[in-house]
């Protein structure tokens, strides 16, 4: 019987159906799409954070950046727990099927699409009030600034990558763009962000960008073009009104979970404490962004750096040599900040204790150290130089405050931008100018702050430049410029070669590593940019 009804029913329903086409054409109220869902300052605010969370996808900055470039760079070495693909990037025998390189590719081109596409909406709103005309300025300088970092890492790591810049022609099919229309792009985004984005971000804003991080990628922008003077210009404005930044008086504070909020930042990607299963997945890092993930924005670096943690690669031992130099009166010298960069033995200058701030516990045993269970830190460091608890990271870790992390959910901000570097740059942008005394204050300011000496003079350019390489690779180590910077500097192939002849007695860096290869996934379905590929490179 219920089999003869259902039949009678499907009947009736195929005879209406025929009788009028429309019948089962009923409208969603509740649809949307990108032409109409995007009408007030609450689901453009929605739009724009969406920007935003591309820097905590694969390839970038909830996981993957750290091992890319530190590893690139010769700032981190494998660890034997470092196992797979992520093993590749240390001595260069990656392809263009390379994950991590892939997902850094997707995304950055996520983050201008998203760009591309909240540009377009804007244009079309037109708020009467004031809050929301100020909102909207707000939001095209963020979004334009985005749209110009996802381009300057491009540019950066590949030269010449395909320039999309308008929502409604945002095709697949887009050839490669010349170098130099990509850095007008990065330039002309960056200027608008400045002329939009307002000097501070209070609130529940903070760690929004700002006018203060425009300006620093305009400079940084130039500098990376050699283009000195205009360079030097940008960075000079960060140190004077309307800005307000200081270096950090602490150097540790920048790498804790209070930096969001120190003076030196100027920007940062912000990753907030994991809130538990029911709100997002601790592992989210691995893939599950917007999808599986929720909405965790944490970073696993702490655990996947950590030597009492996962212990997956250790500090460089040519970064761990860079500590040591000769002072103005030419004796050897051990640089303060390796006590603040990594754990070592007292020999390395390194730190050789940690937990000063642990309090006691009962705590069960540790994956490498077992303390004792009834006192508080601090605890000796136990280096050996033999196994897997060598030079170790201190900084973004989390050994000075706790034993162990019990998940990767750090919640300290990765630091993209803070004043020592832009120090630095401006210094640099000066050096190639021949301004030897203006850059010495620069350098001098960054060394002072961490009770290093300060130097008395630059010498020739040439001592200038060696200087101030040394020092970008000391004060910025472990912070993911290193590769950028010895690739712009025309060095890395002379330089890395001679780090890994020592670490692998073989010499991996070839010419064609300064760009990275032009991703699989963009050859598979771009037949523009798959023609335009030299040697299967790039």
């Amino acid at each position: 019987m219920k089999k003869k009804l259902i039949s009678i029913l499907a009947a009736v329903l195929l005879v209406a159906s025929g009788c009028n086409e429309n019948i089962l054409d009923v409208k969603n109220q509740s649809a949307y799409d990108d032409a109409t869902y995007f009408t007030s300052a609450t689901t453009f605010n929605e739009g724009i954070v969406a920007i935003y969370s591309c820097l905590l996808m694969p390839g970038l900055y909830s996981r993957d950046s750290y091992f890319i470039f530190d590893l690139l760079g010769g700032d981190a070495t494998n660890n034997v727990f470092l196992l797979g693909d992520l093993a590749q990037l240390q001595d260069y025998s990656f392809g263009s099927s390379q994950p991590q390189l892939q997902a850094l590719w997707r995304n950055l081109y996520r983050m201008v699409l998203r760009s591309n596409l909240m540009l377009d909406r804007l244009d079309t709103w037109d708020p009467t009030v004031p809050e929301e005309q100020e909102l909207k300025k707000q939001f095209i300088g963020e979004a334009r600034f985005l749209r110009g970092y996802a381009n300057f890492m491009l540019v950066s790591l590949w030269g010449r990558v395909p320039l999309r810049l308008d929502y409604g022609t945002n095709i697949q099919d887009a050839p490669r763009a010349a170098v130099a229309d990509v850095w007008r792009a990065v330039e002309a985004d960056f200027n608008a962000a400045v002329t939009n984005l307002p000097v501070l971000q209070n609130g529940s804003n903070l760690g929004r960008v700002t006018r203060g991080a425009a300006v620093a990628m305009l400079g940084k922008s130039f500098l990376y073009q050699k283009k000195y003077p205009e360079a030097e210009t940008e960075l000079r404005k960060l140190l004077a009104t309307p800005y307000n930044y200081s270096l950090d008086a602490n150097y540790d504070n920048l790498f804790s979970s209070n930096n969001g909020r120190s003076s030196e930042v100027i920007f940062n990607v912000v990753h907030g404490p994991w809130q538990g299963w029911g709100v997002g997945n601790a592992f989210y890092m691995f893939g599950g962004q917007e999808a599986w993930g929720g909405r965790a924005t944490h970073s696993g670096r702490a655990q996947e750096y950590g030597w009492n943690d996962w212990n997956n690669v250790f500090v460089s031992d040519a970064l761990v040599g860079a500590f040591k130099y000769l002072d103005n009166a030419g004796q050897t010298y051990t640089d303060p900040r390796a006590k603040l960069t990594f754990y070592g033995d007292a020999a390395s200058g390194g730190d050789t204790d940690f937990c000063q701030g642990c309090p006691p516990s009962r705590r069960r045993p540790r994956p490498v150290y077992v303390a004792d269970t009834t006192k508080g830190g601090p605890f000796v460091y136990p280096f050996n130089s033999s196994n897997t608890v060598r030079y170790n990271w201190r900084k973004y870790c989390i050994y000075e405050t706790r034993e162990q992390s019990e998940l990767p959910q750090s919640d300290i901000n990765t630091i993209l931008i803070r004043l020592a570097d832009v120090k630095l740059m401006l210094a640099e942008a000066q050096i190639f100018q021949n301004k030897f005394a203006e850059a010495l204050v620069q350098i001098n300011d960054v060394r002072r702050r961490v009770g290093a000496f300060e130097y008395t003079s630059l010498g020739t350019q040439a001592n200038a430049v060696t200087l101030l390489q040394r020092e970008r690779q000391i004060e910025l180590g472990g912070e993911q410029h290193r590769w950028f910077d010895l690739v712009r500097w025309g060095v890395a192939k002379q330089v890395l070669n001679a780090e890994k002849r020592r670490q692998l007695n073989r010499e991996p860096f070839e010419d064609k590593h300064v760009l990275l290869p032009i991703p699989q996934l963009e050859r598979d379905s771009n037949p523009l940019v798959n023609n335009d590929v030299a040697n299967q490179w790039n």
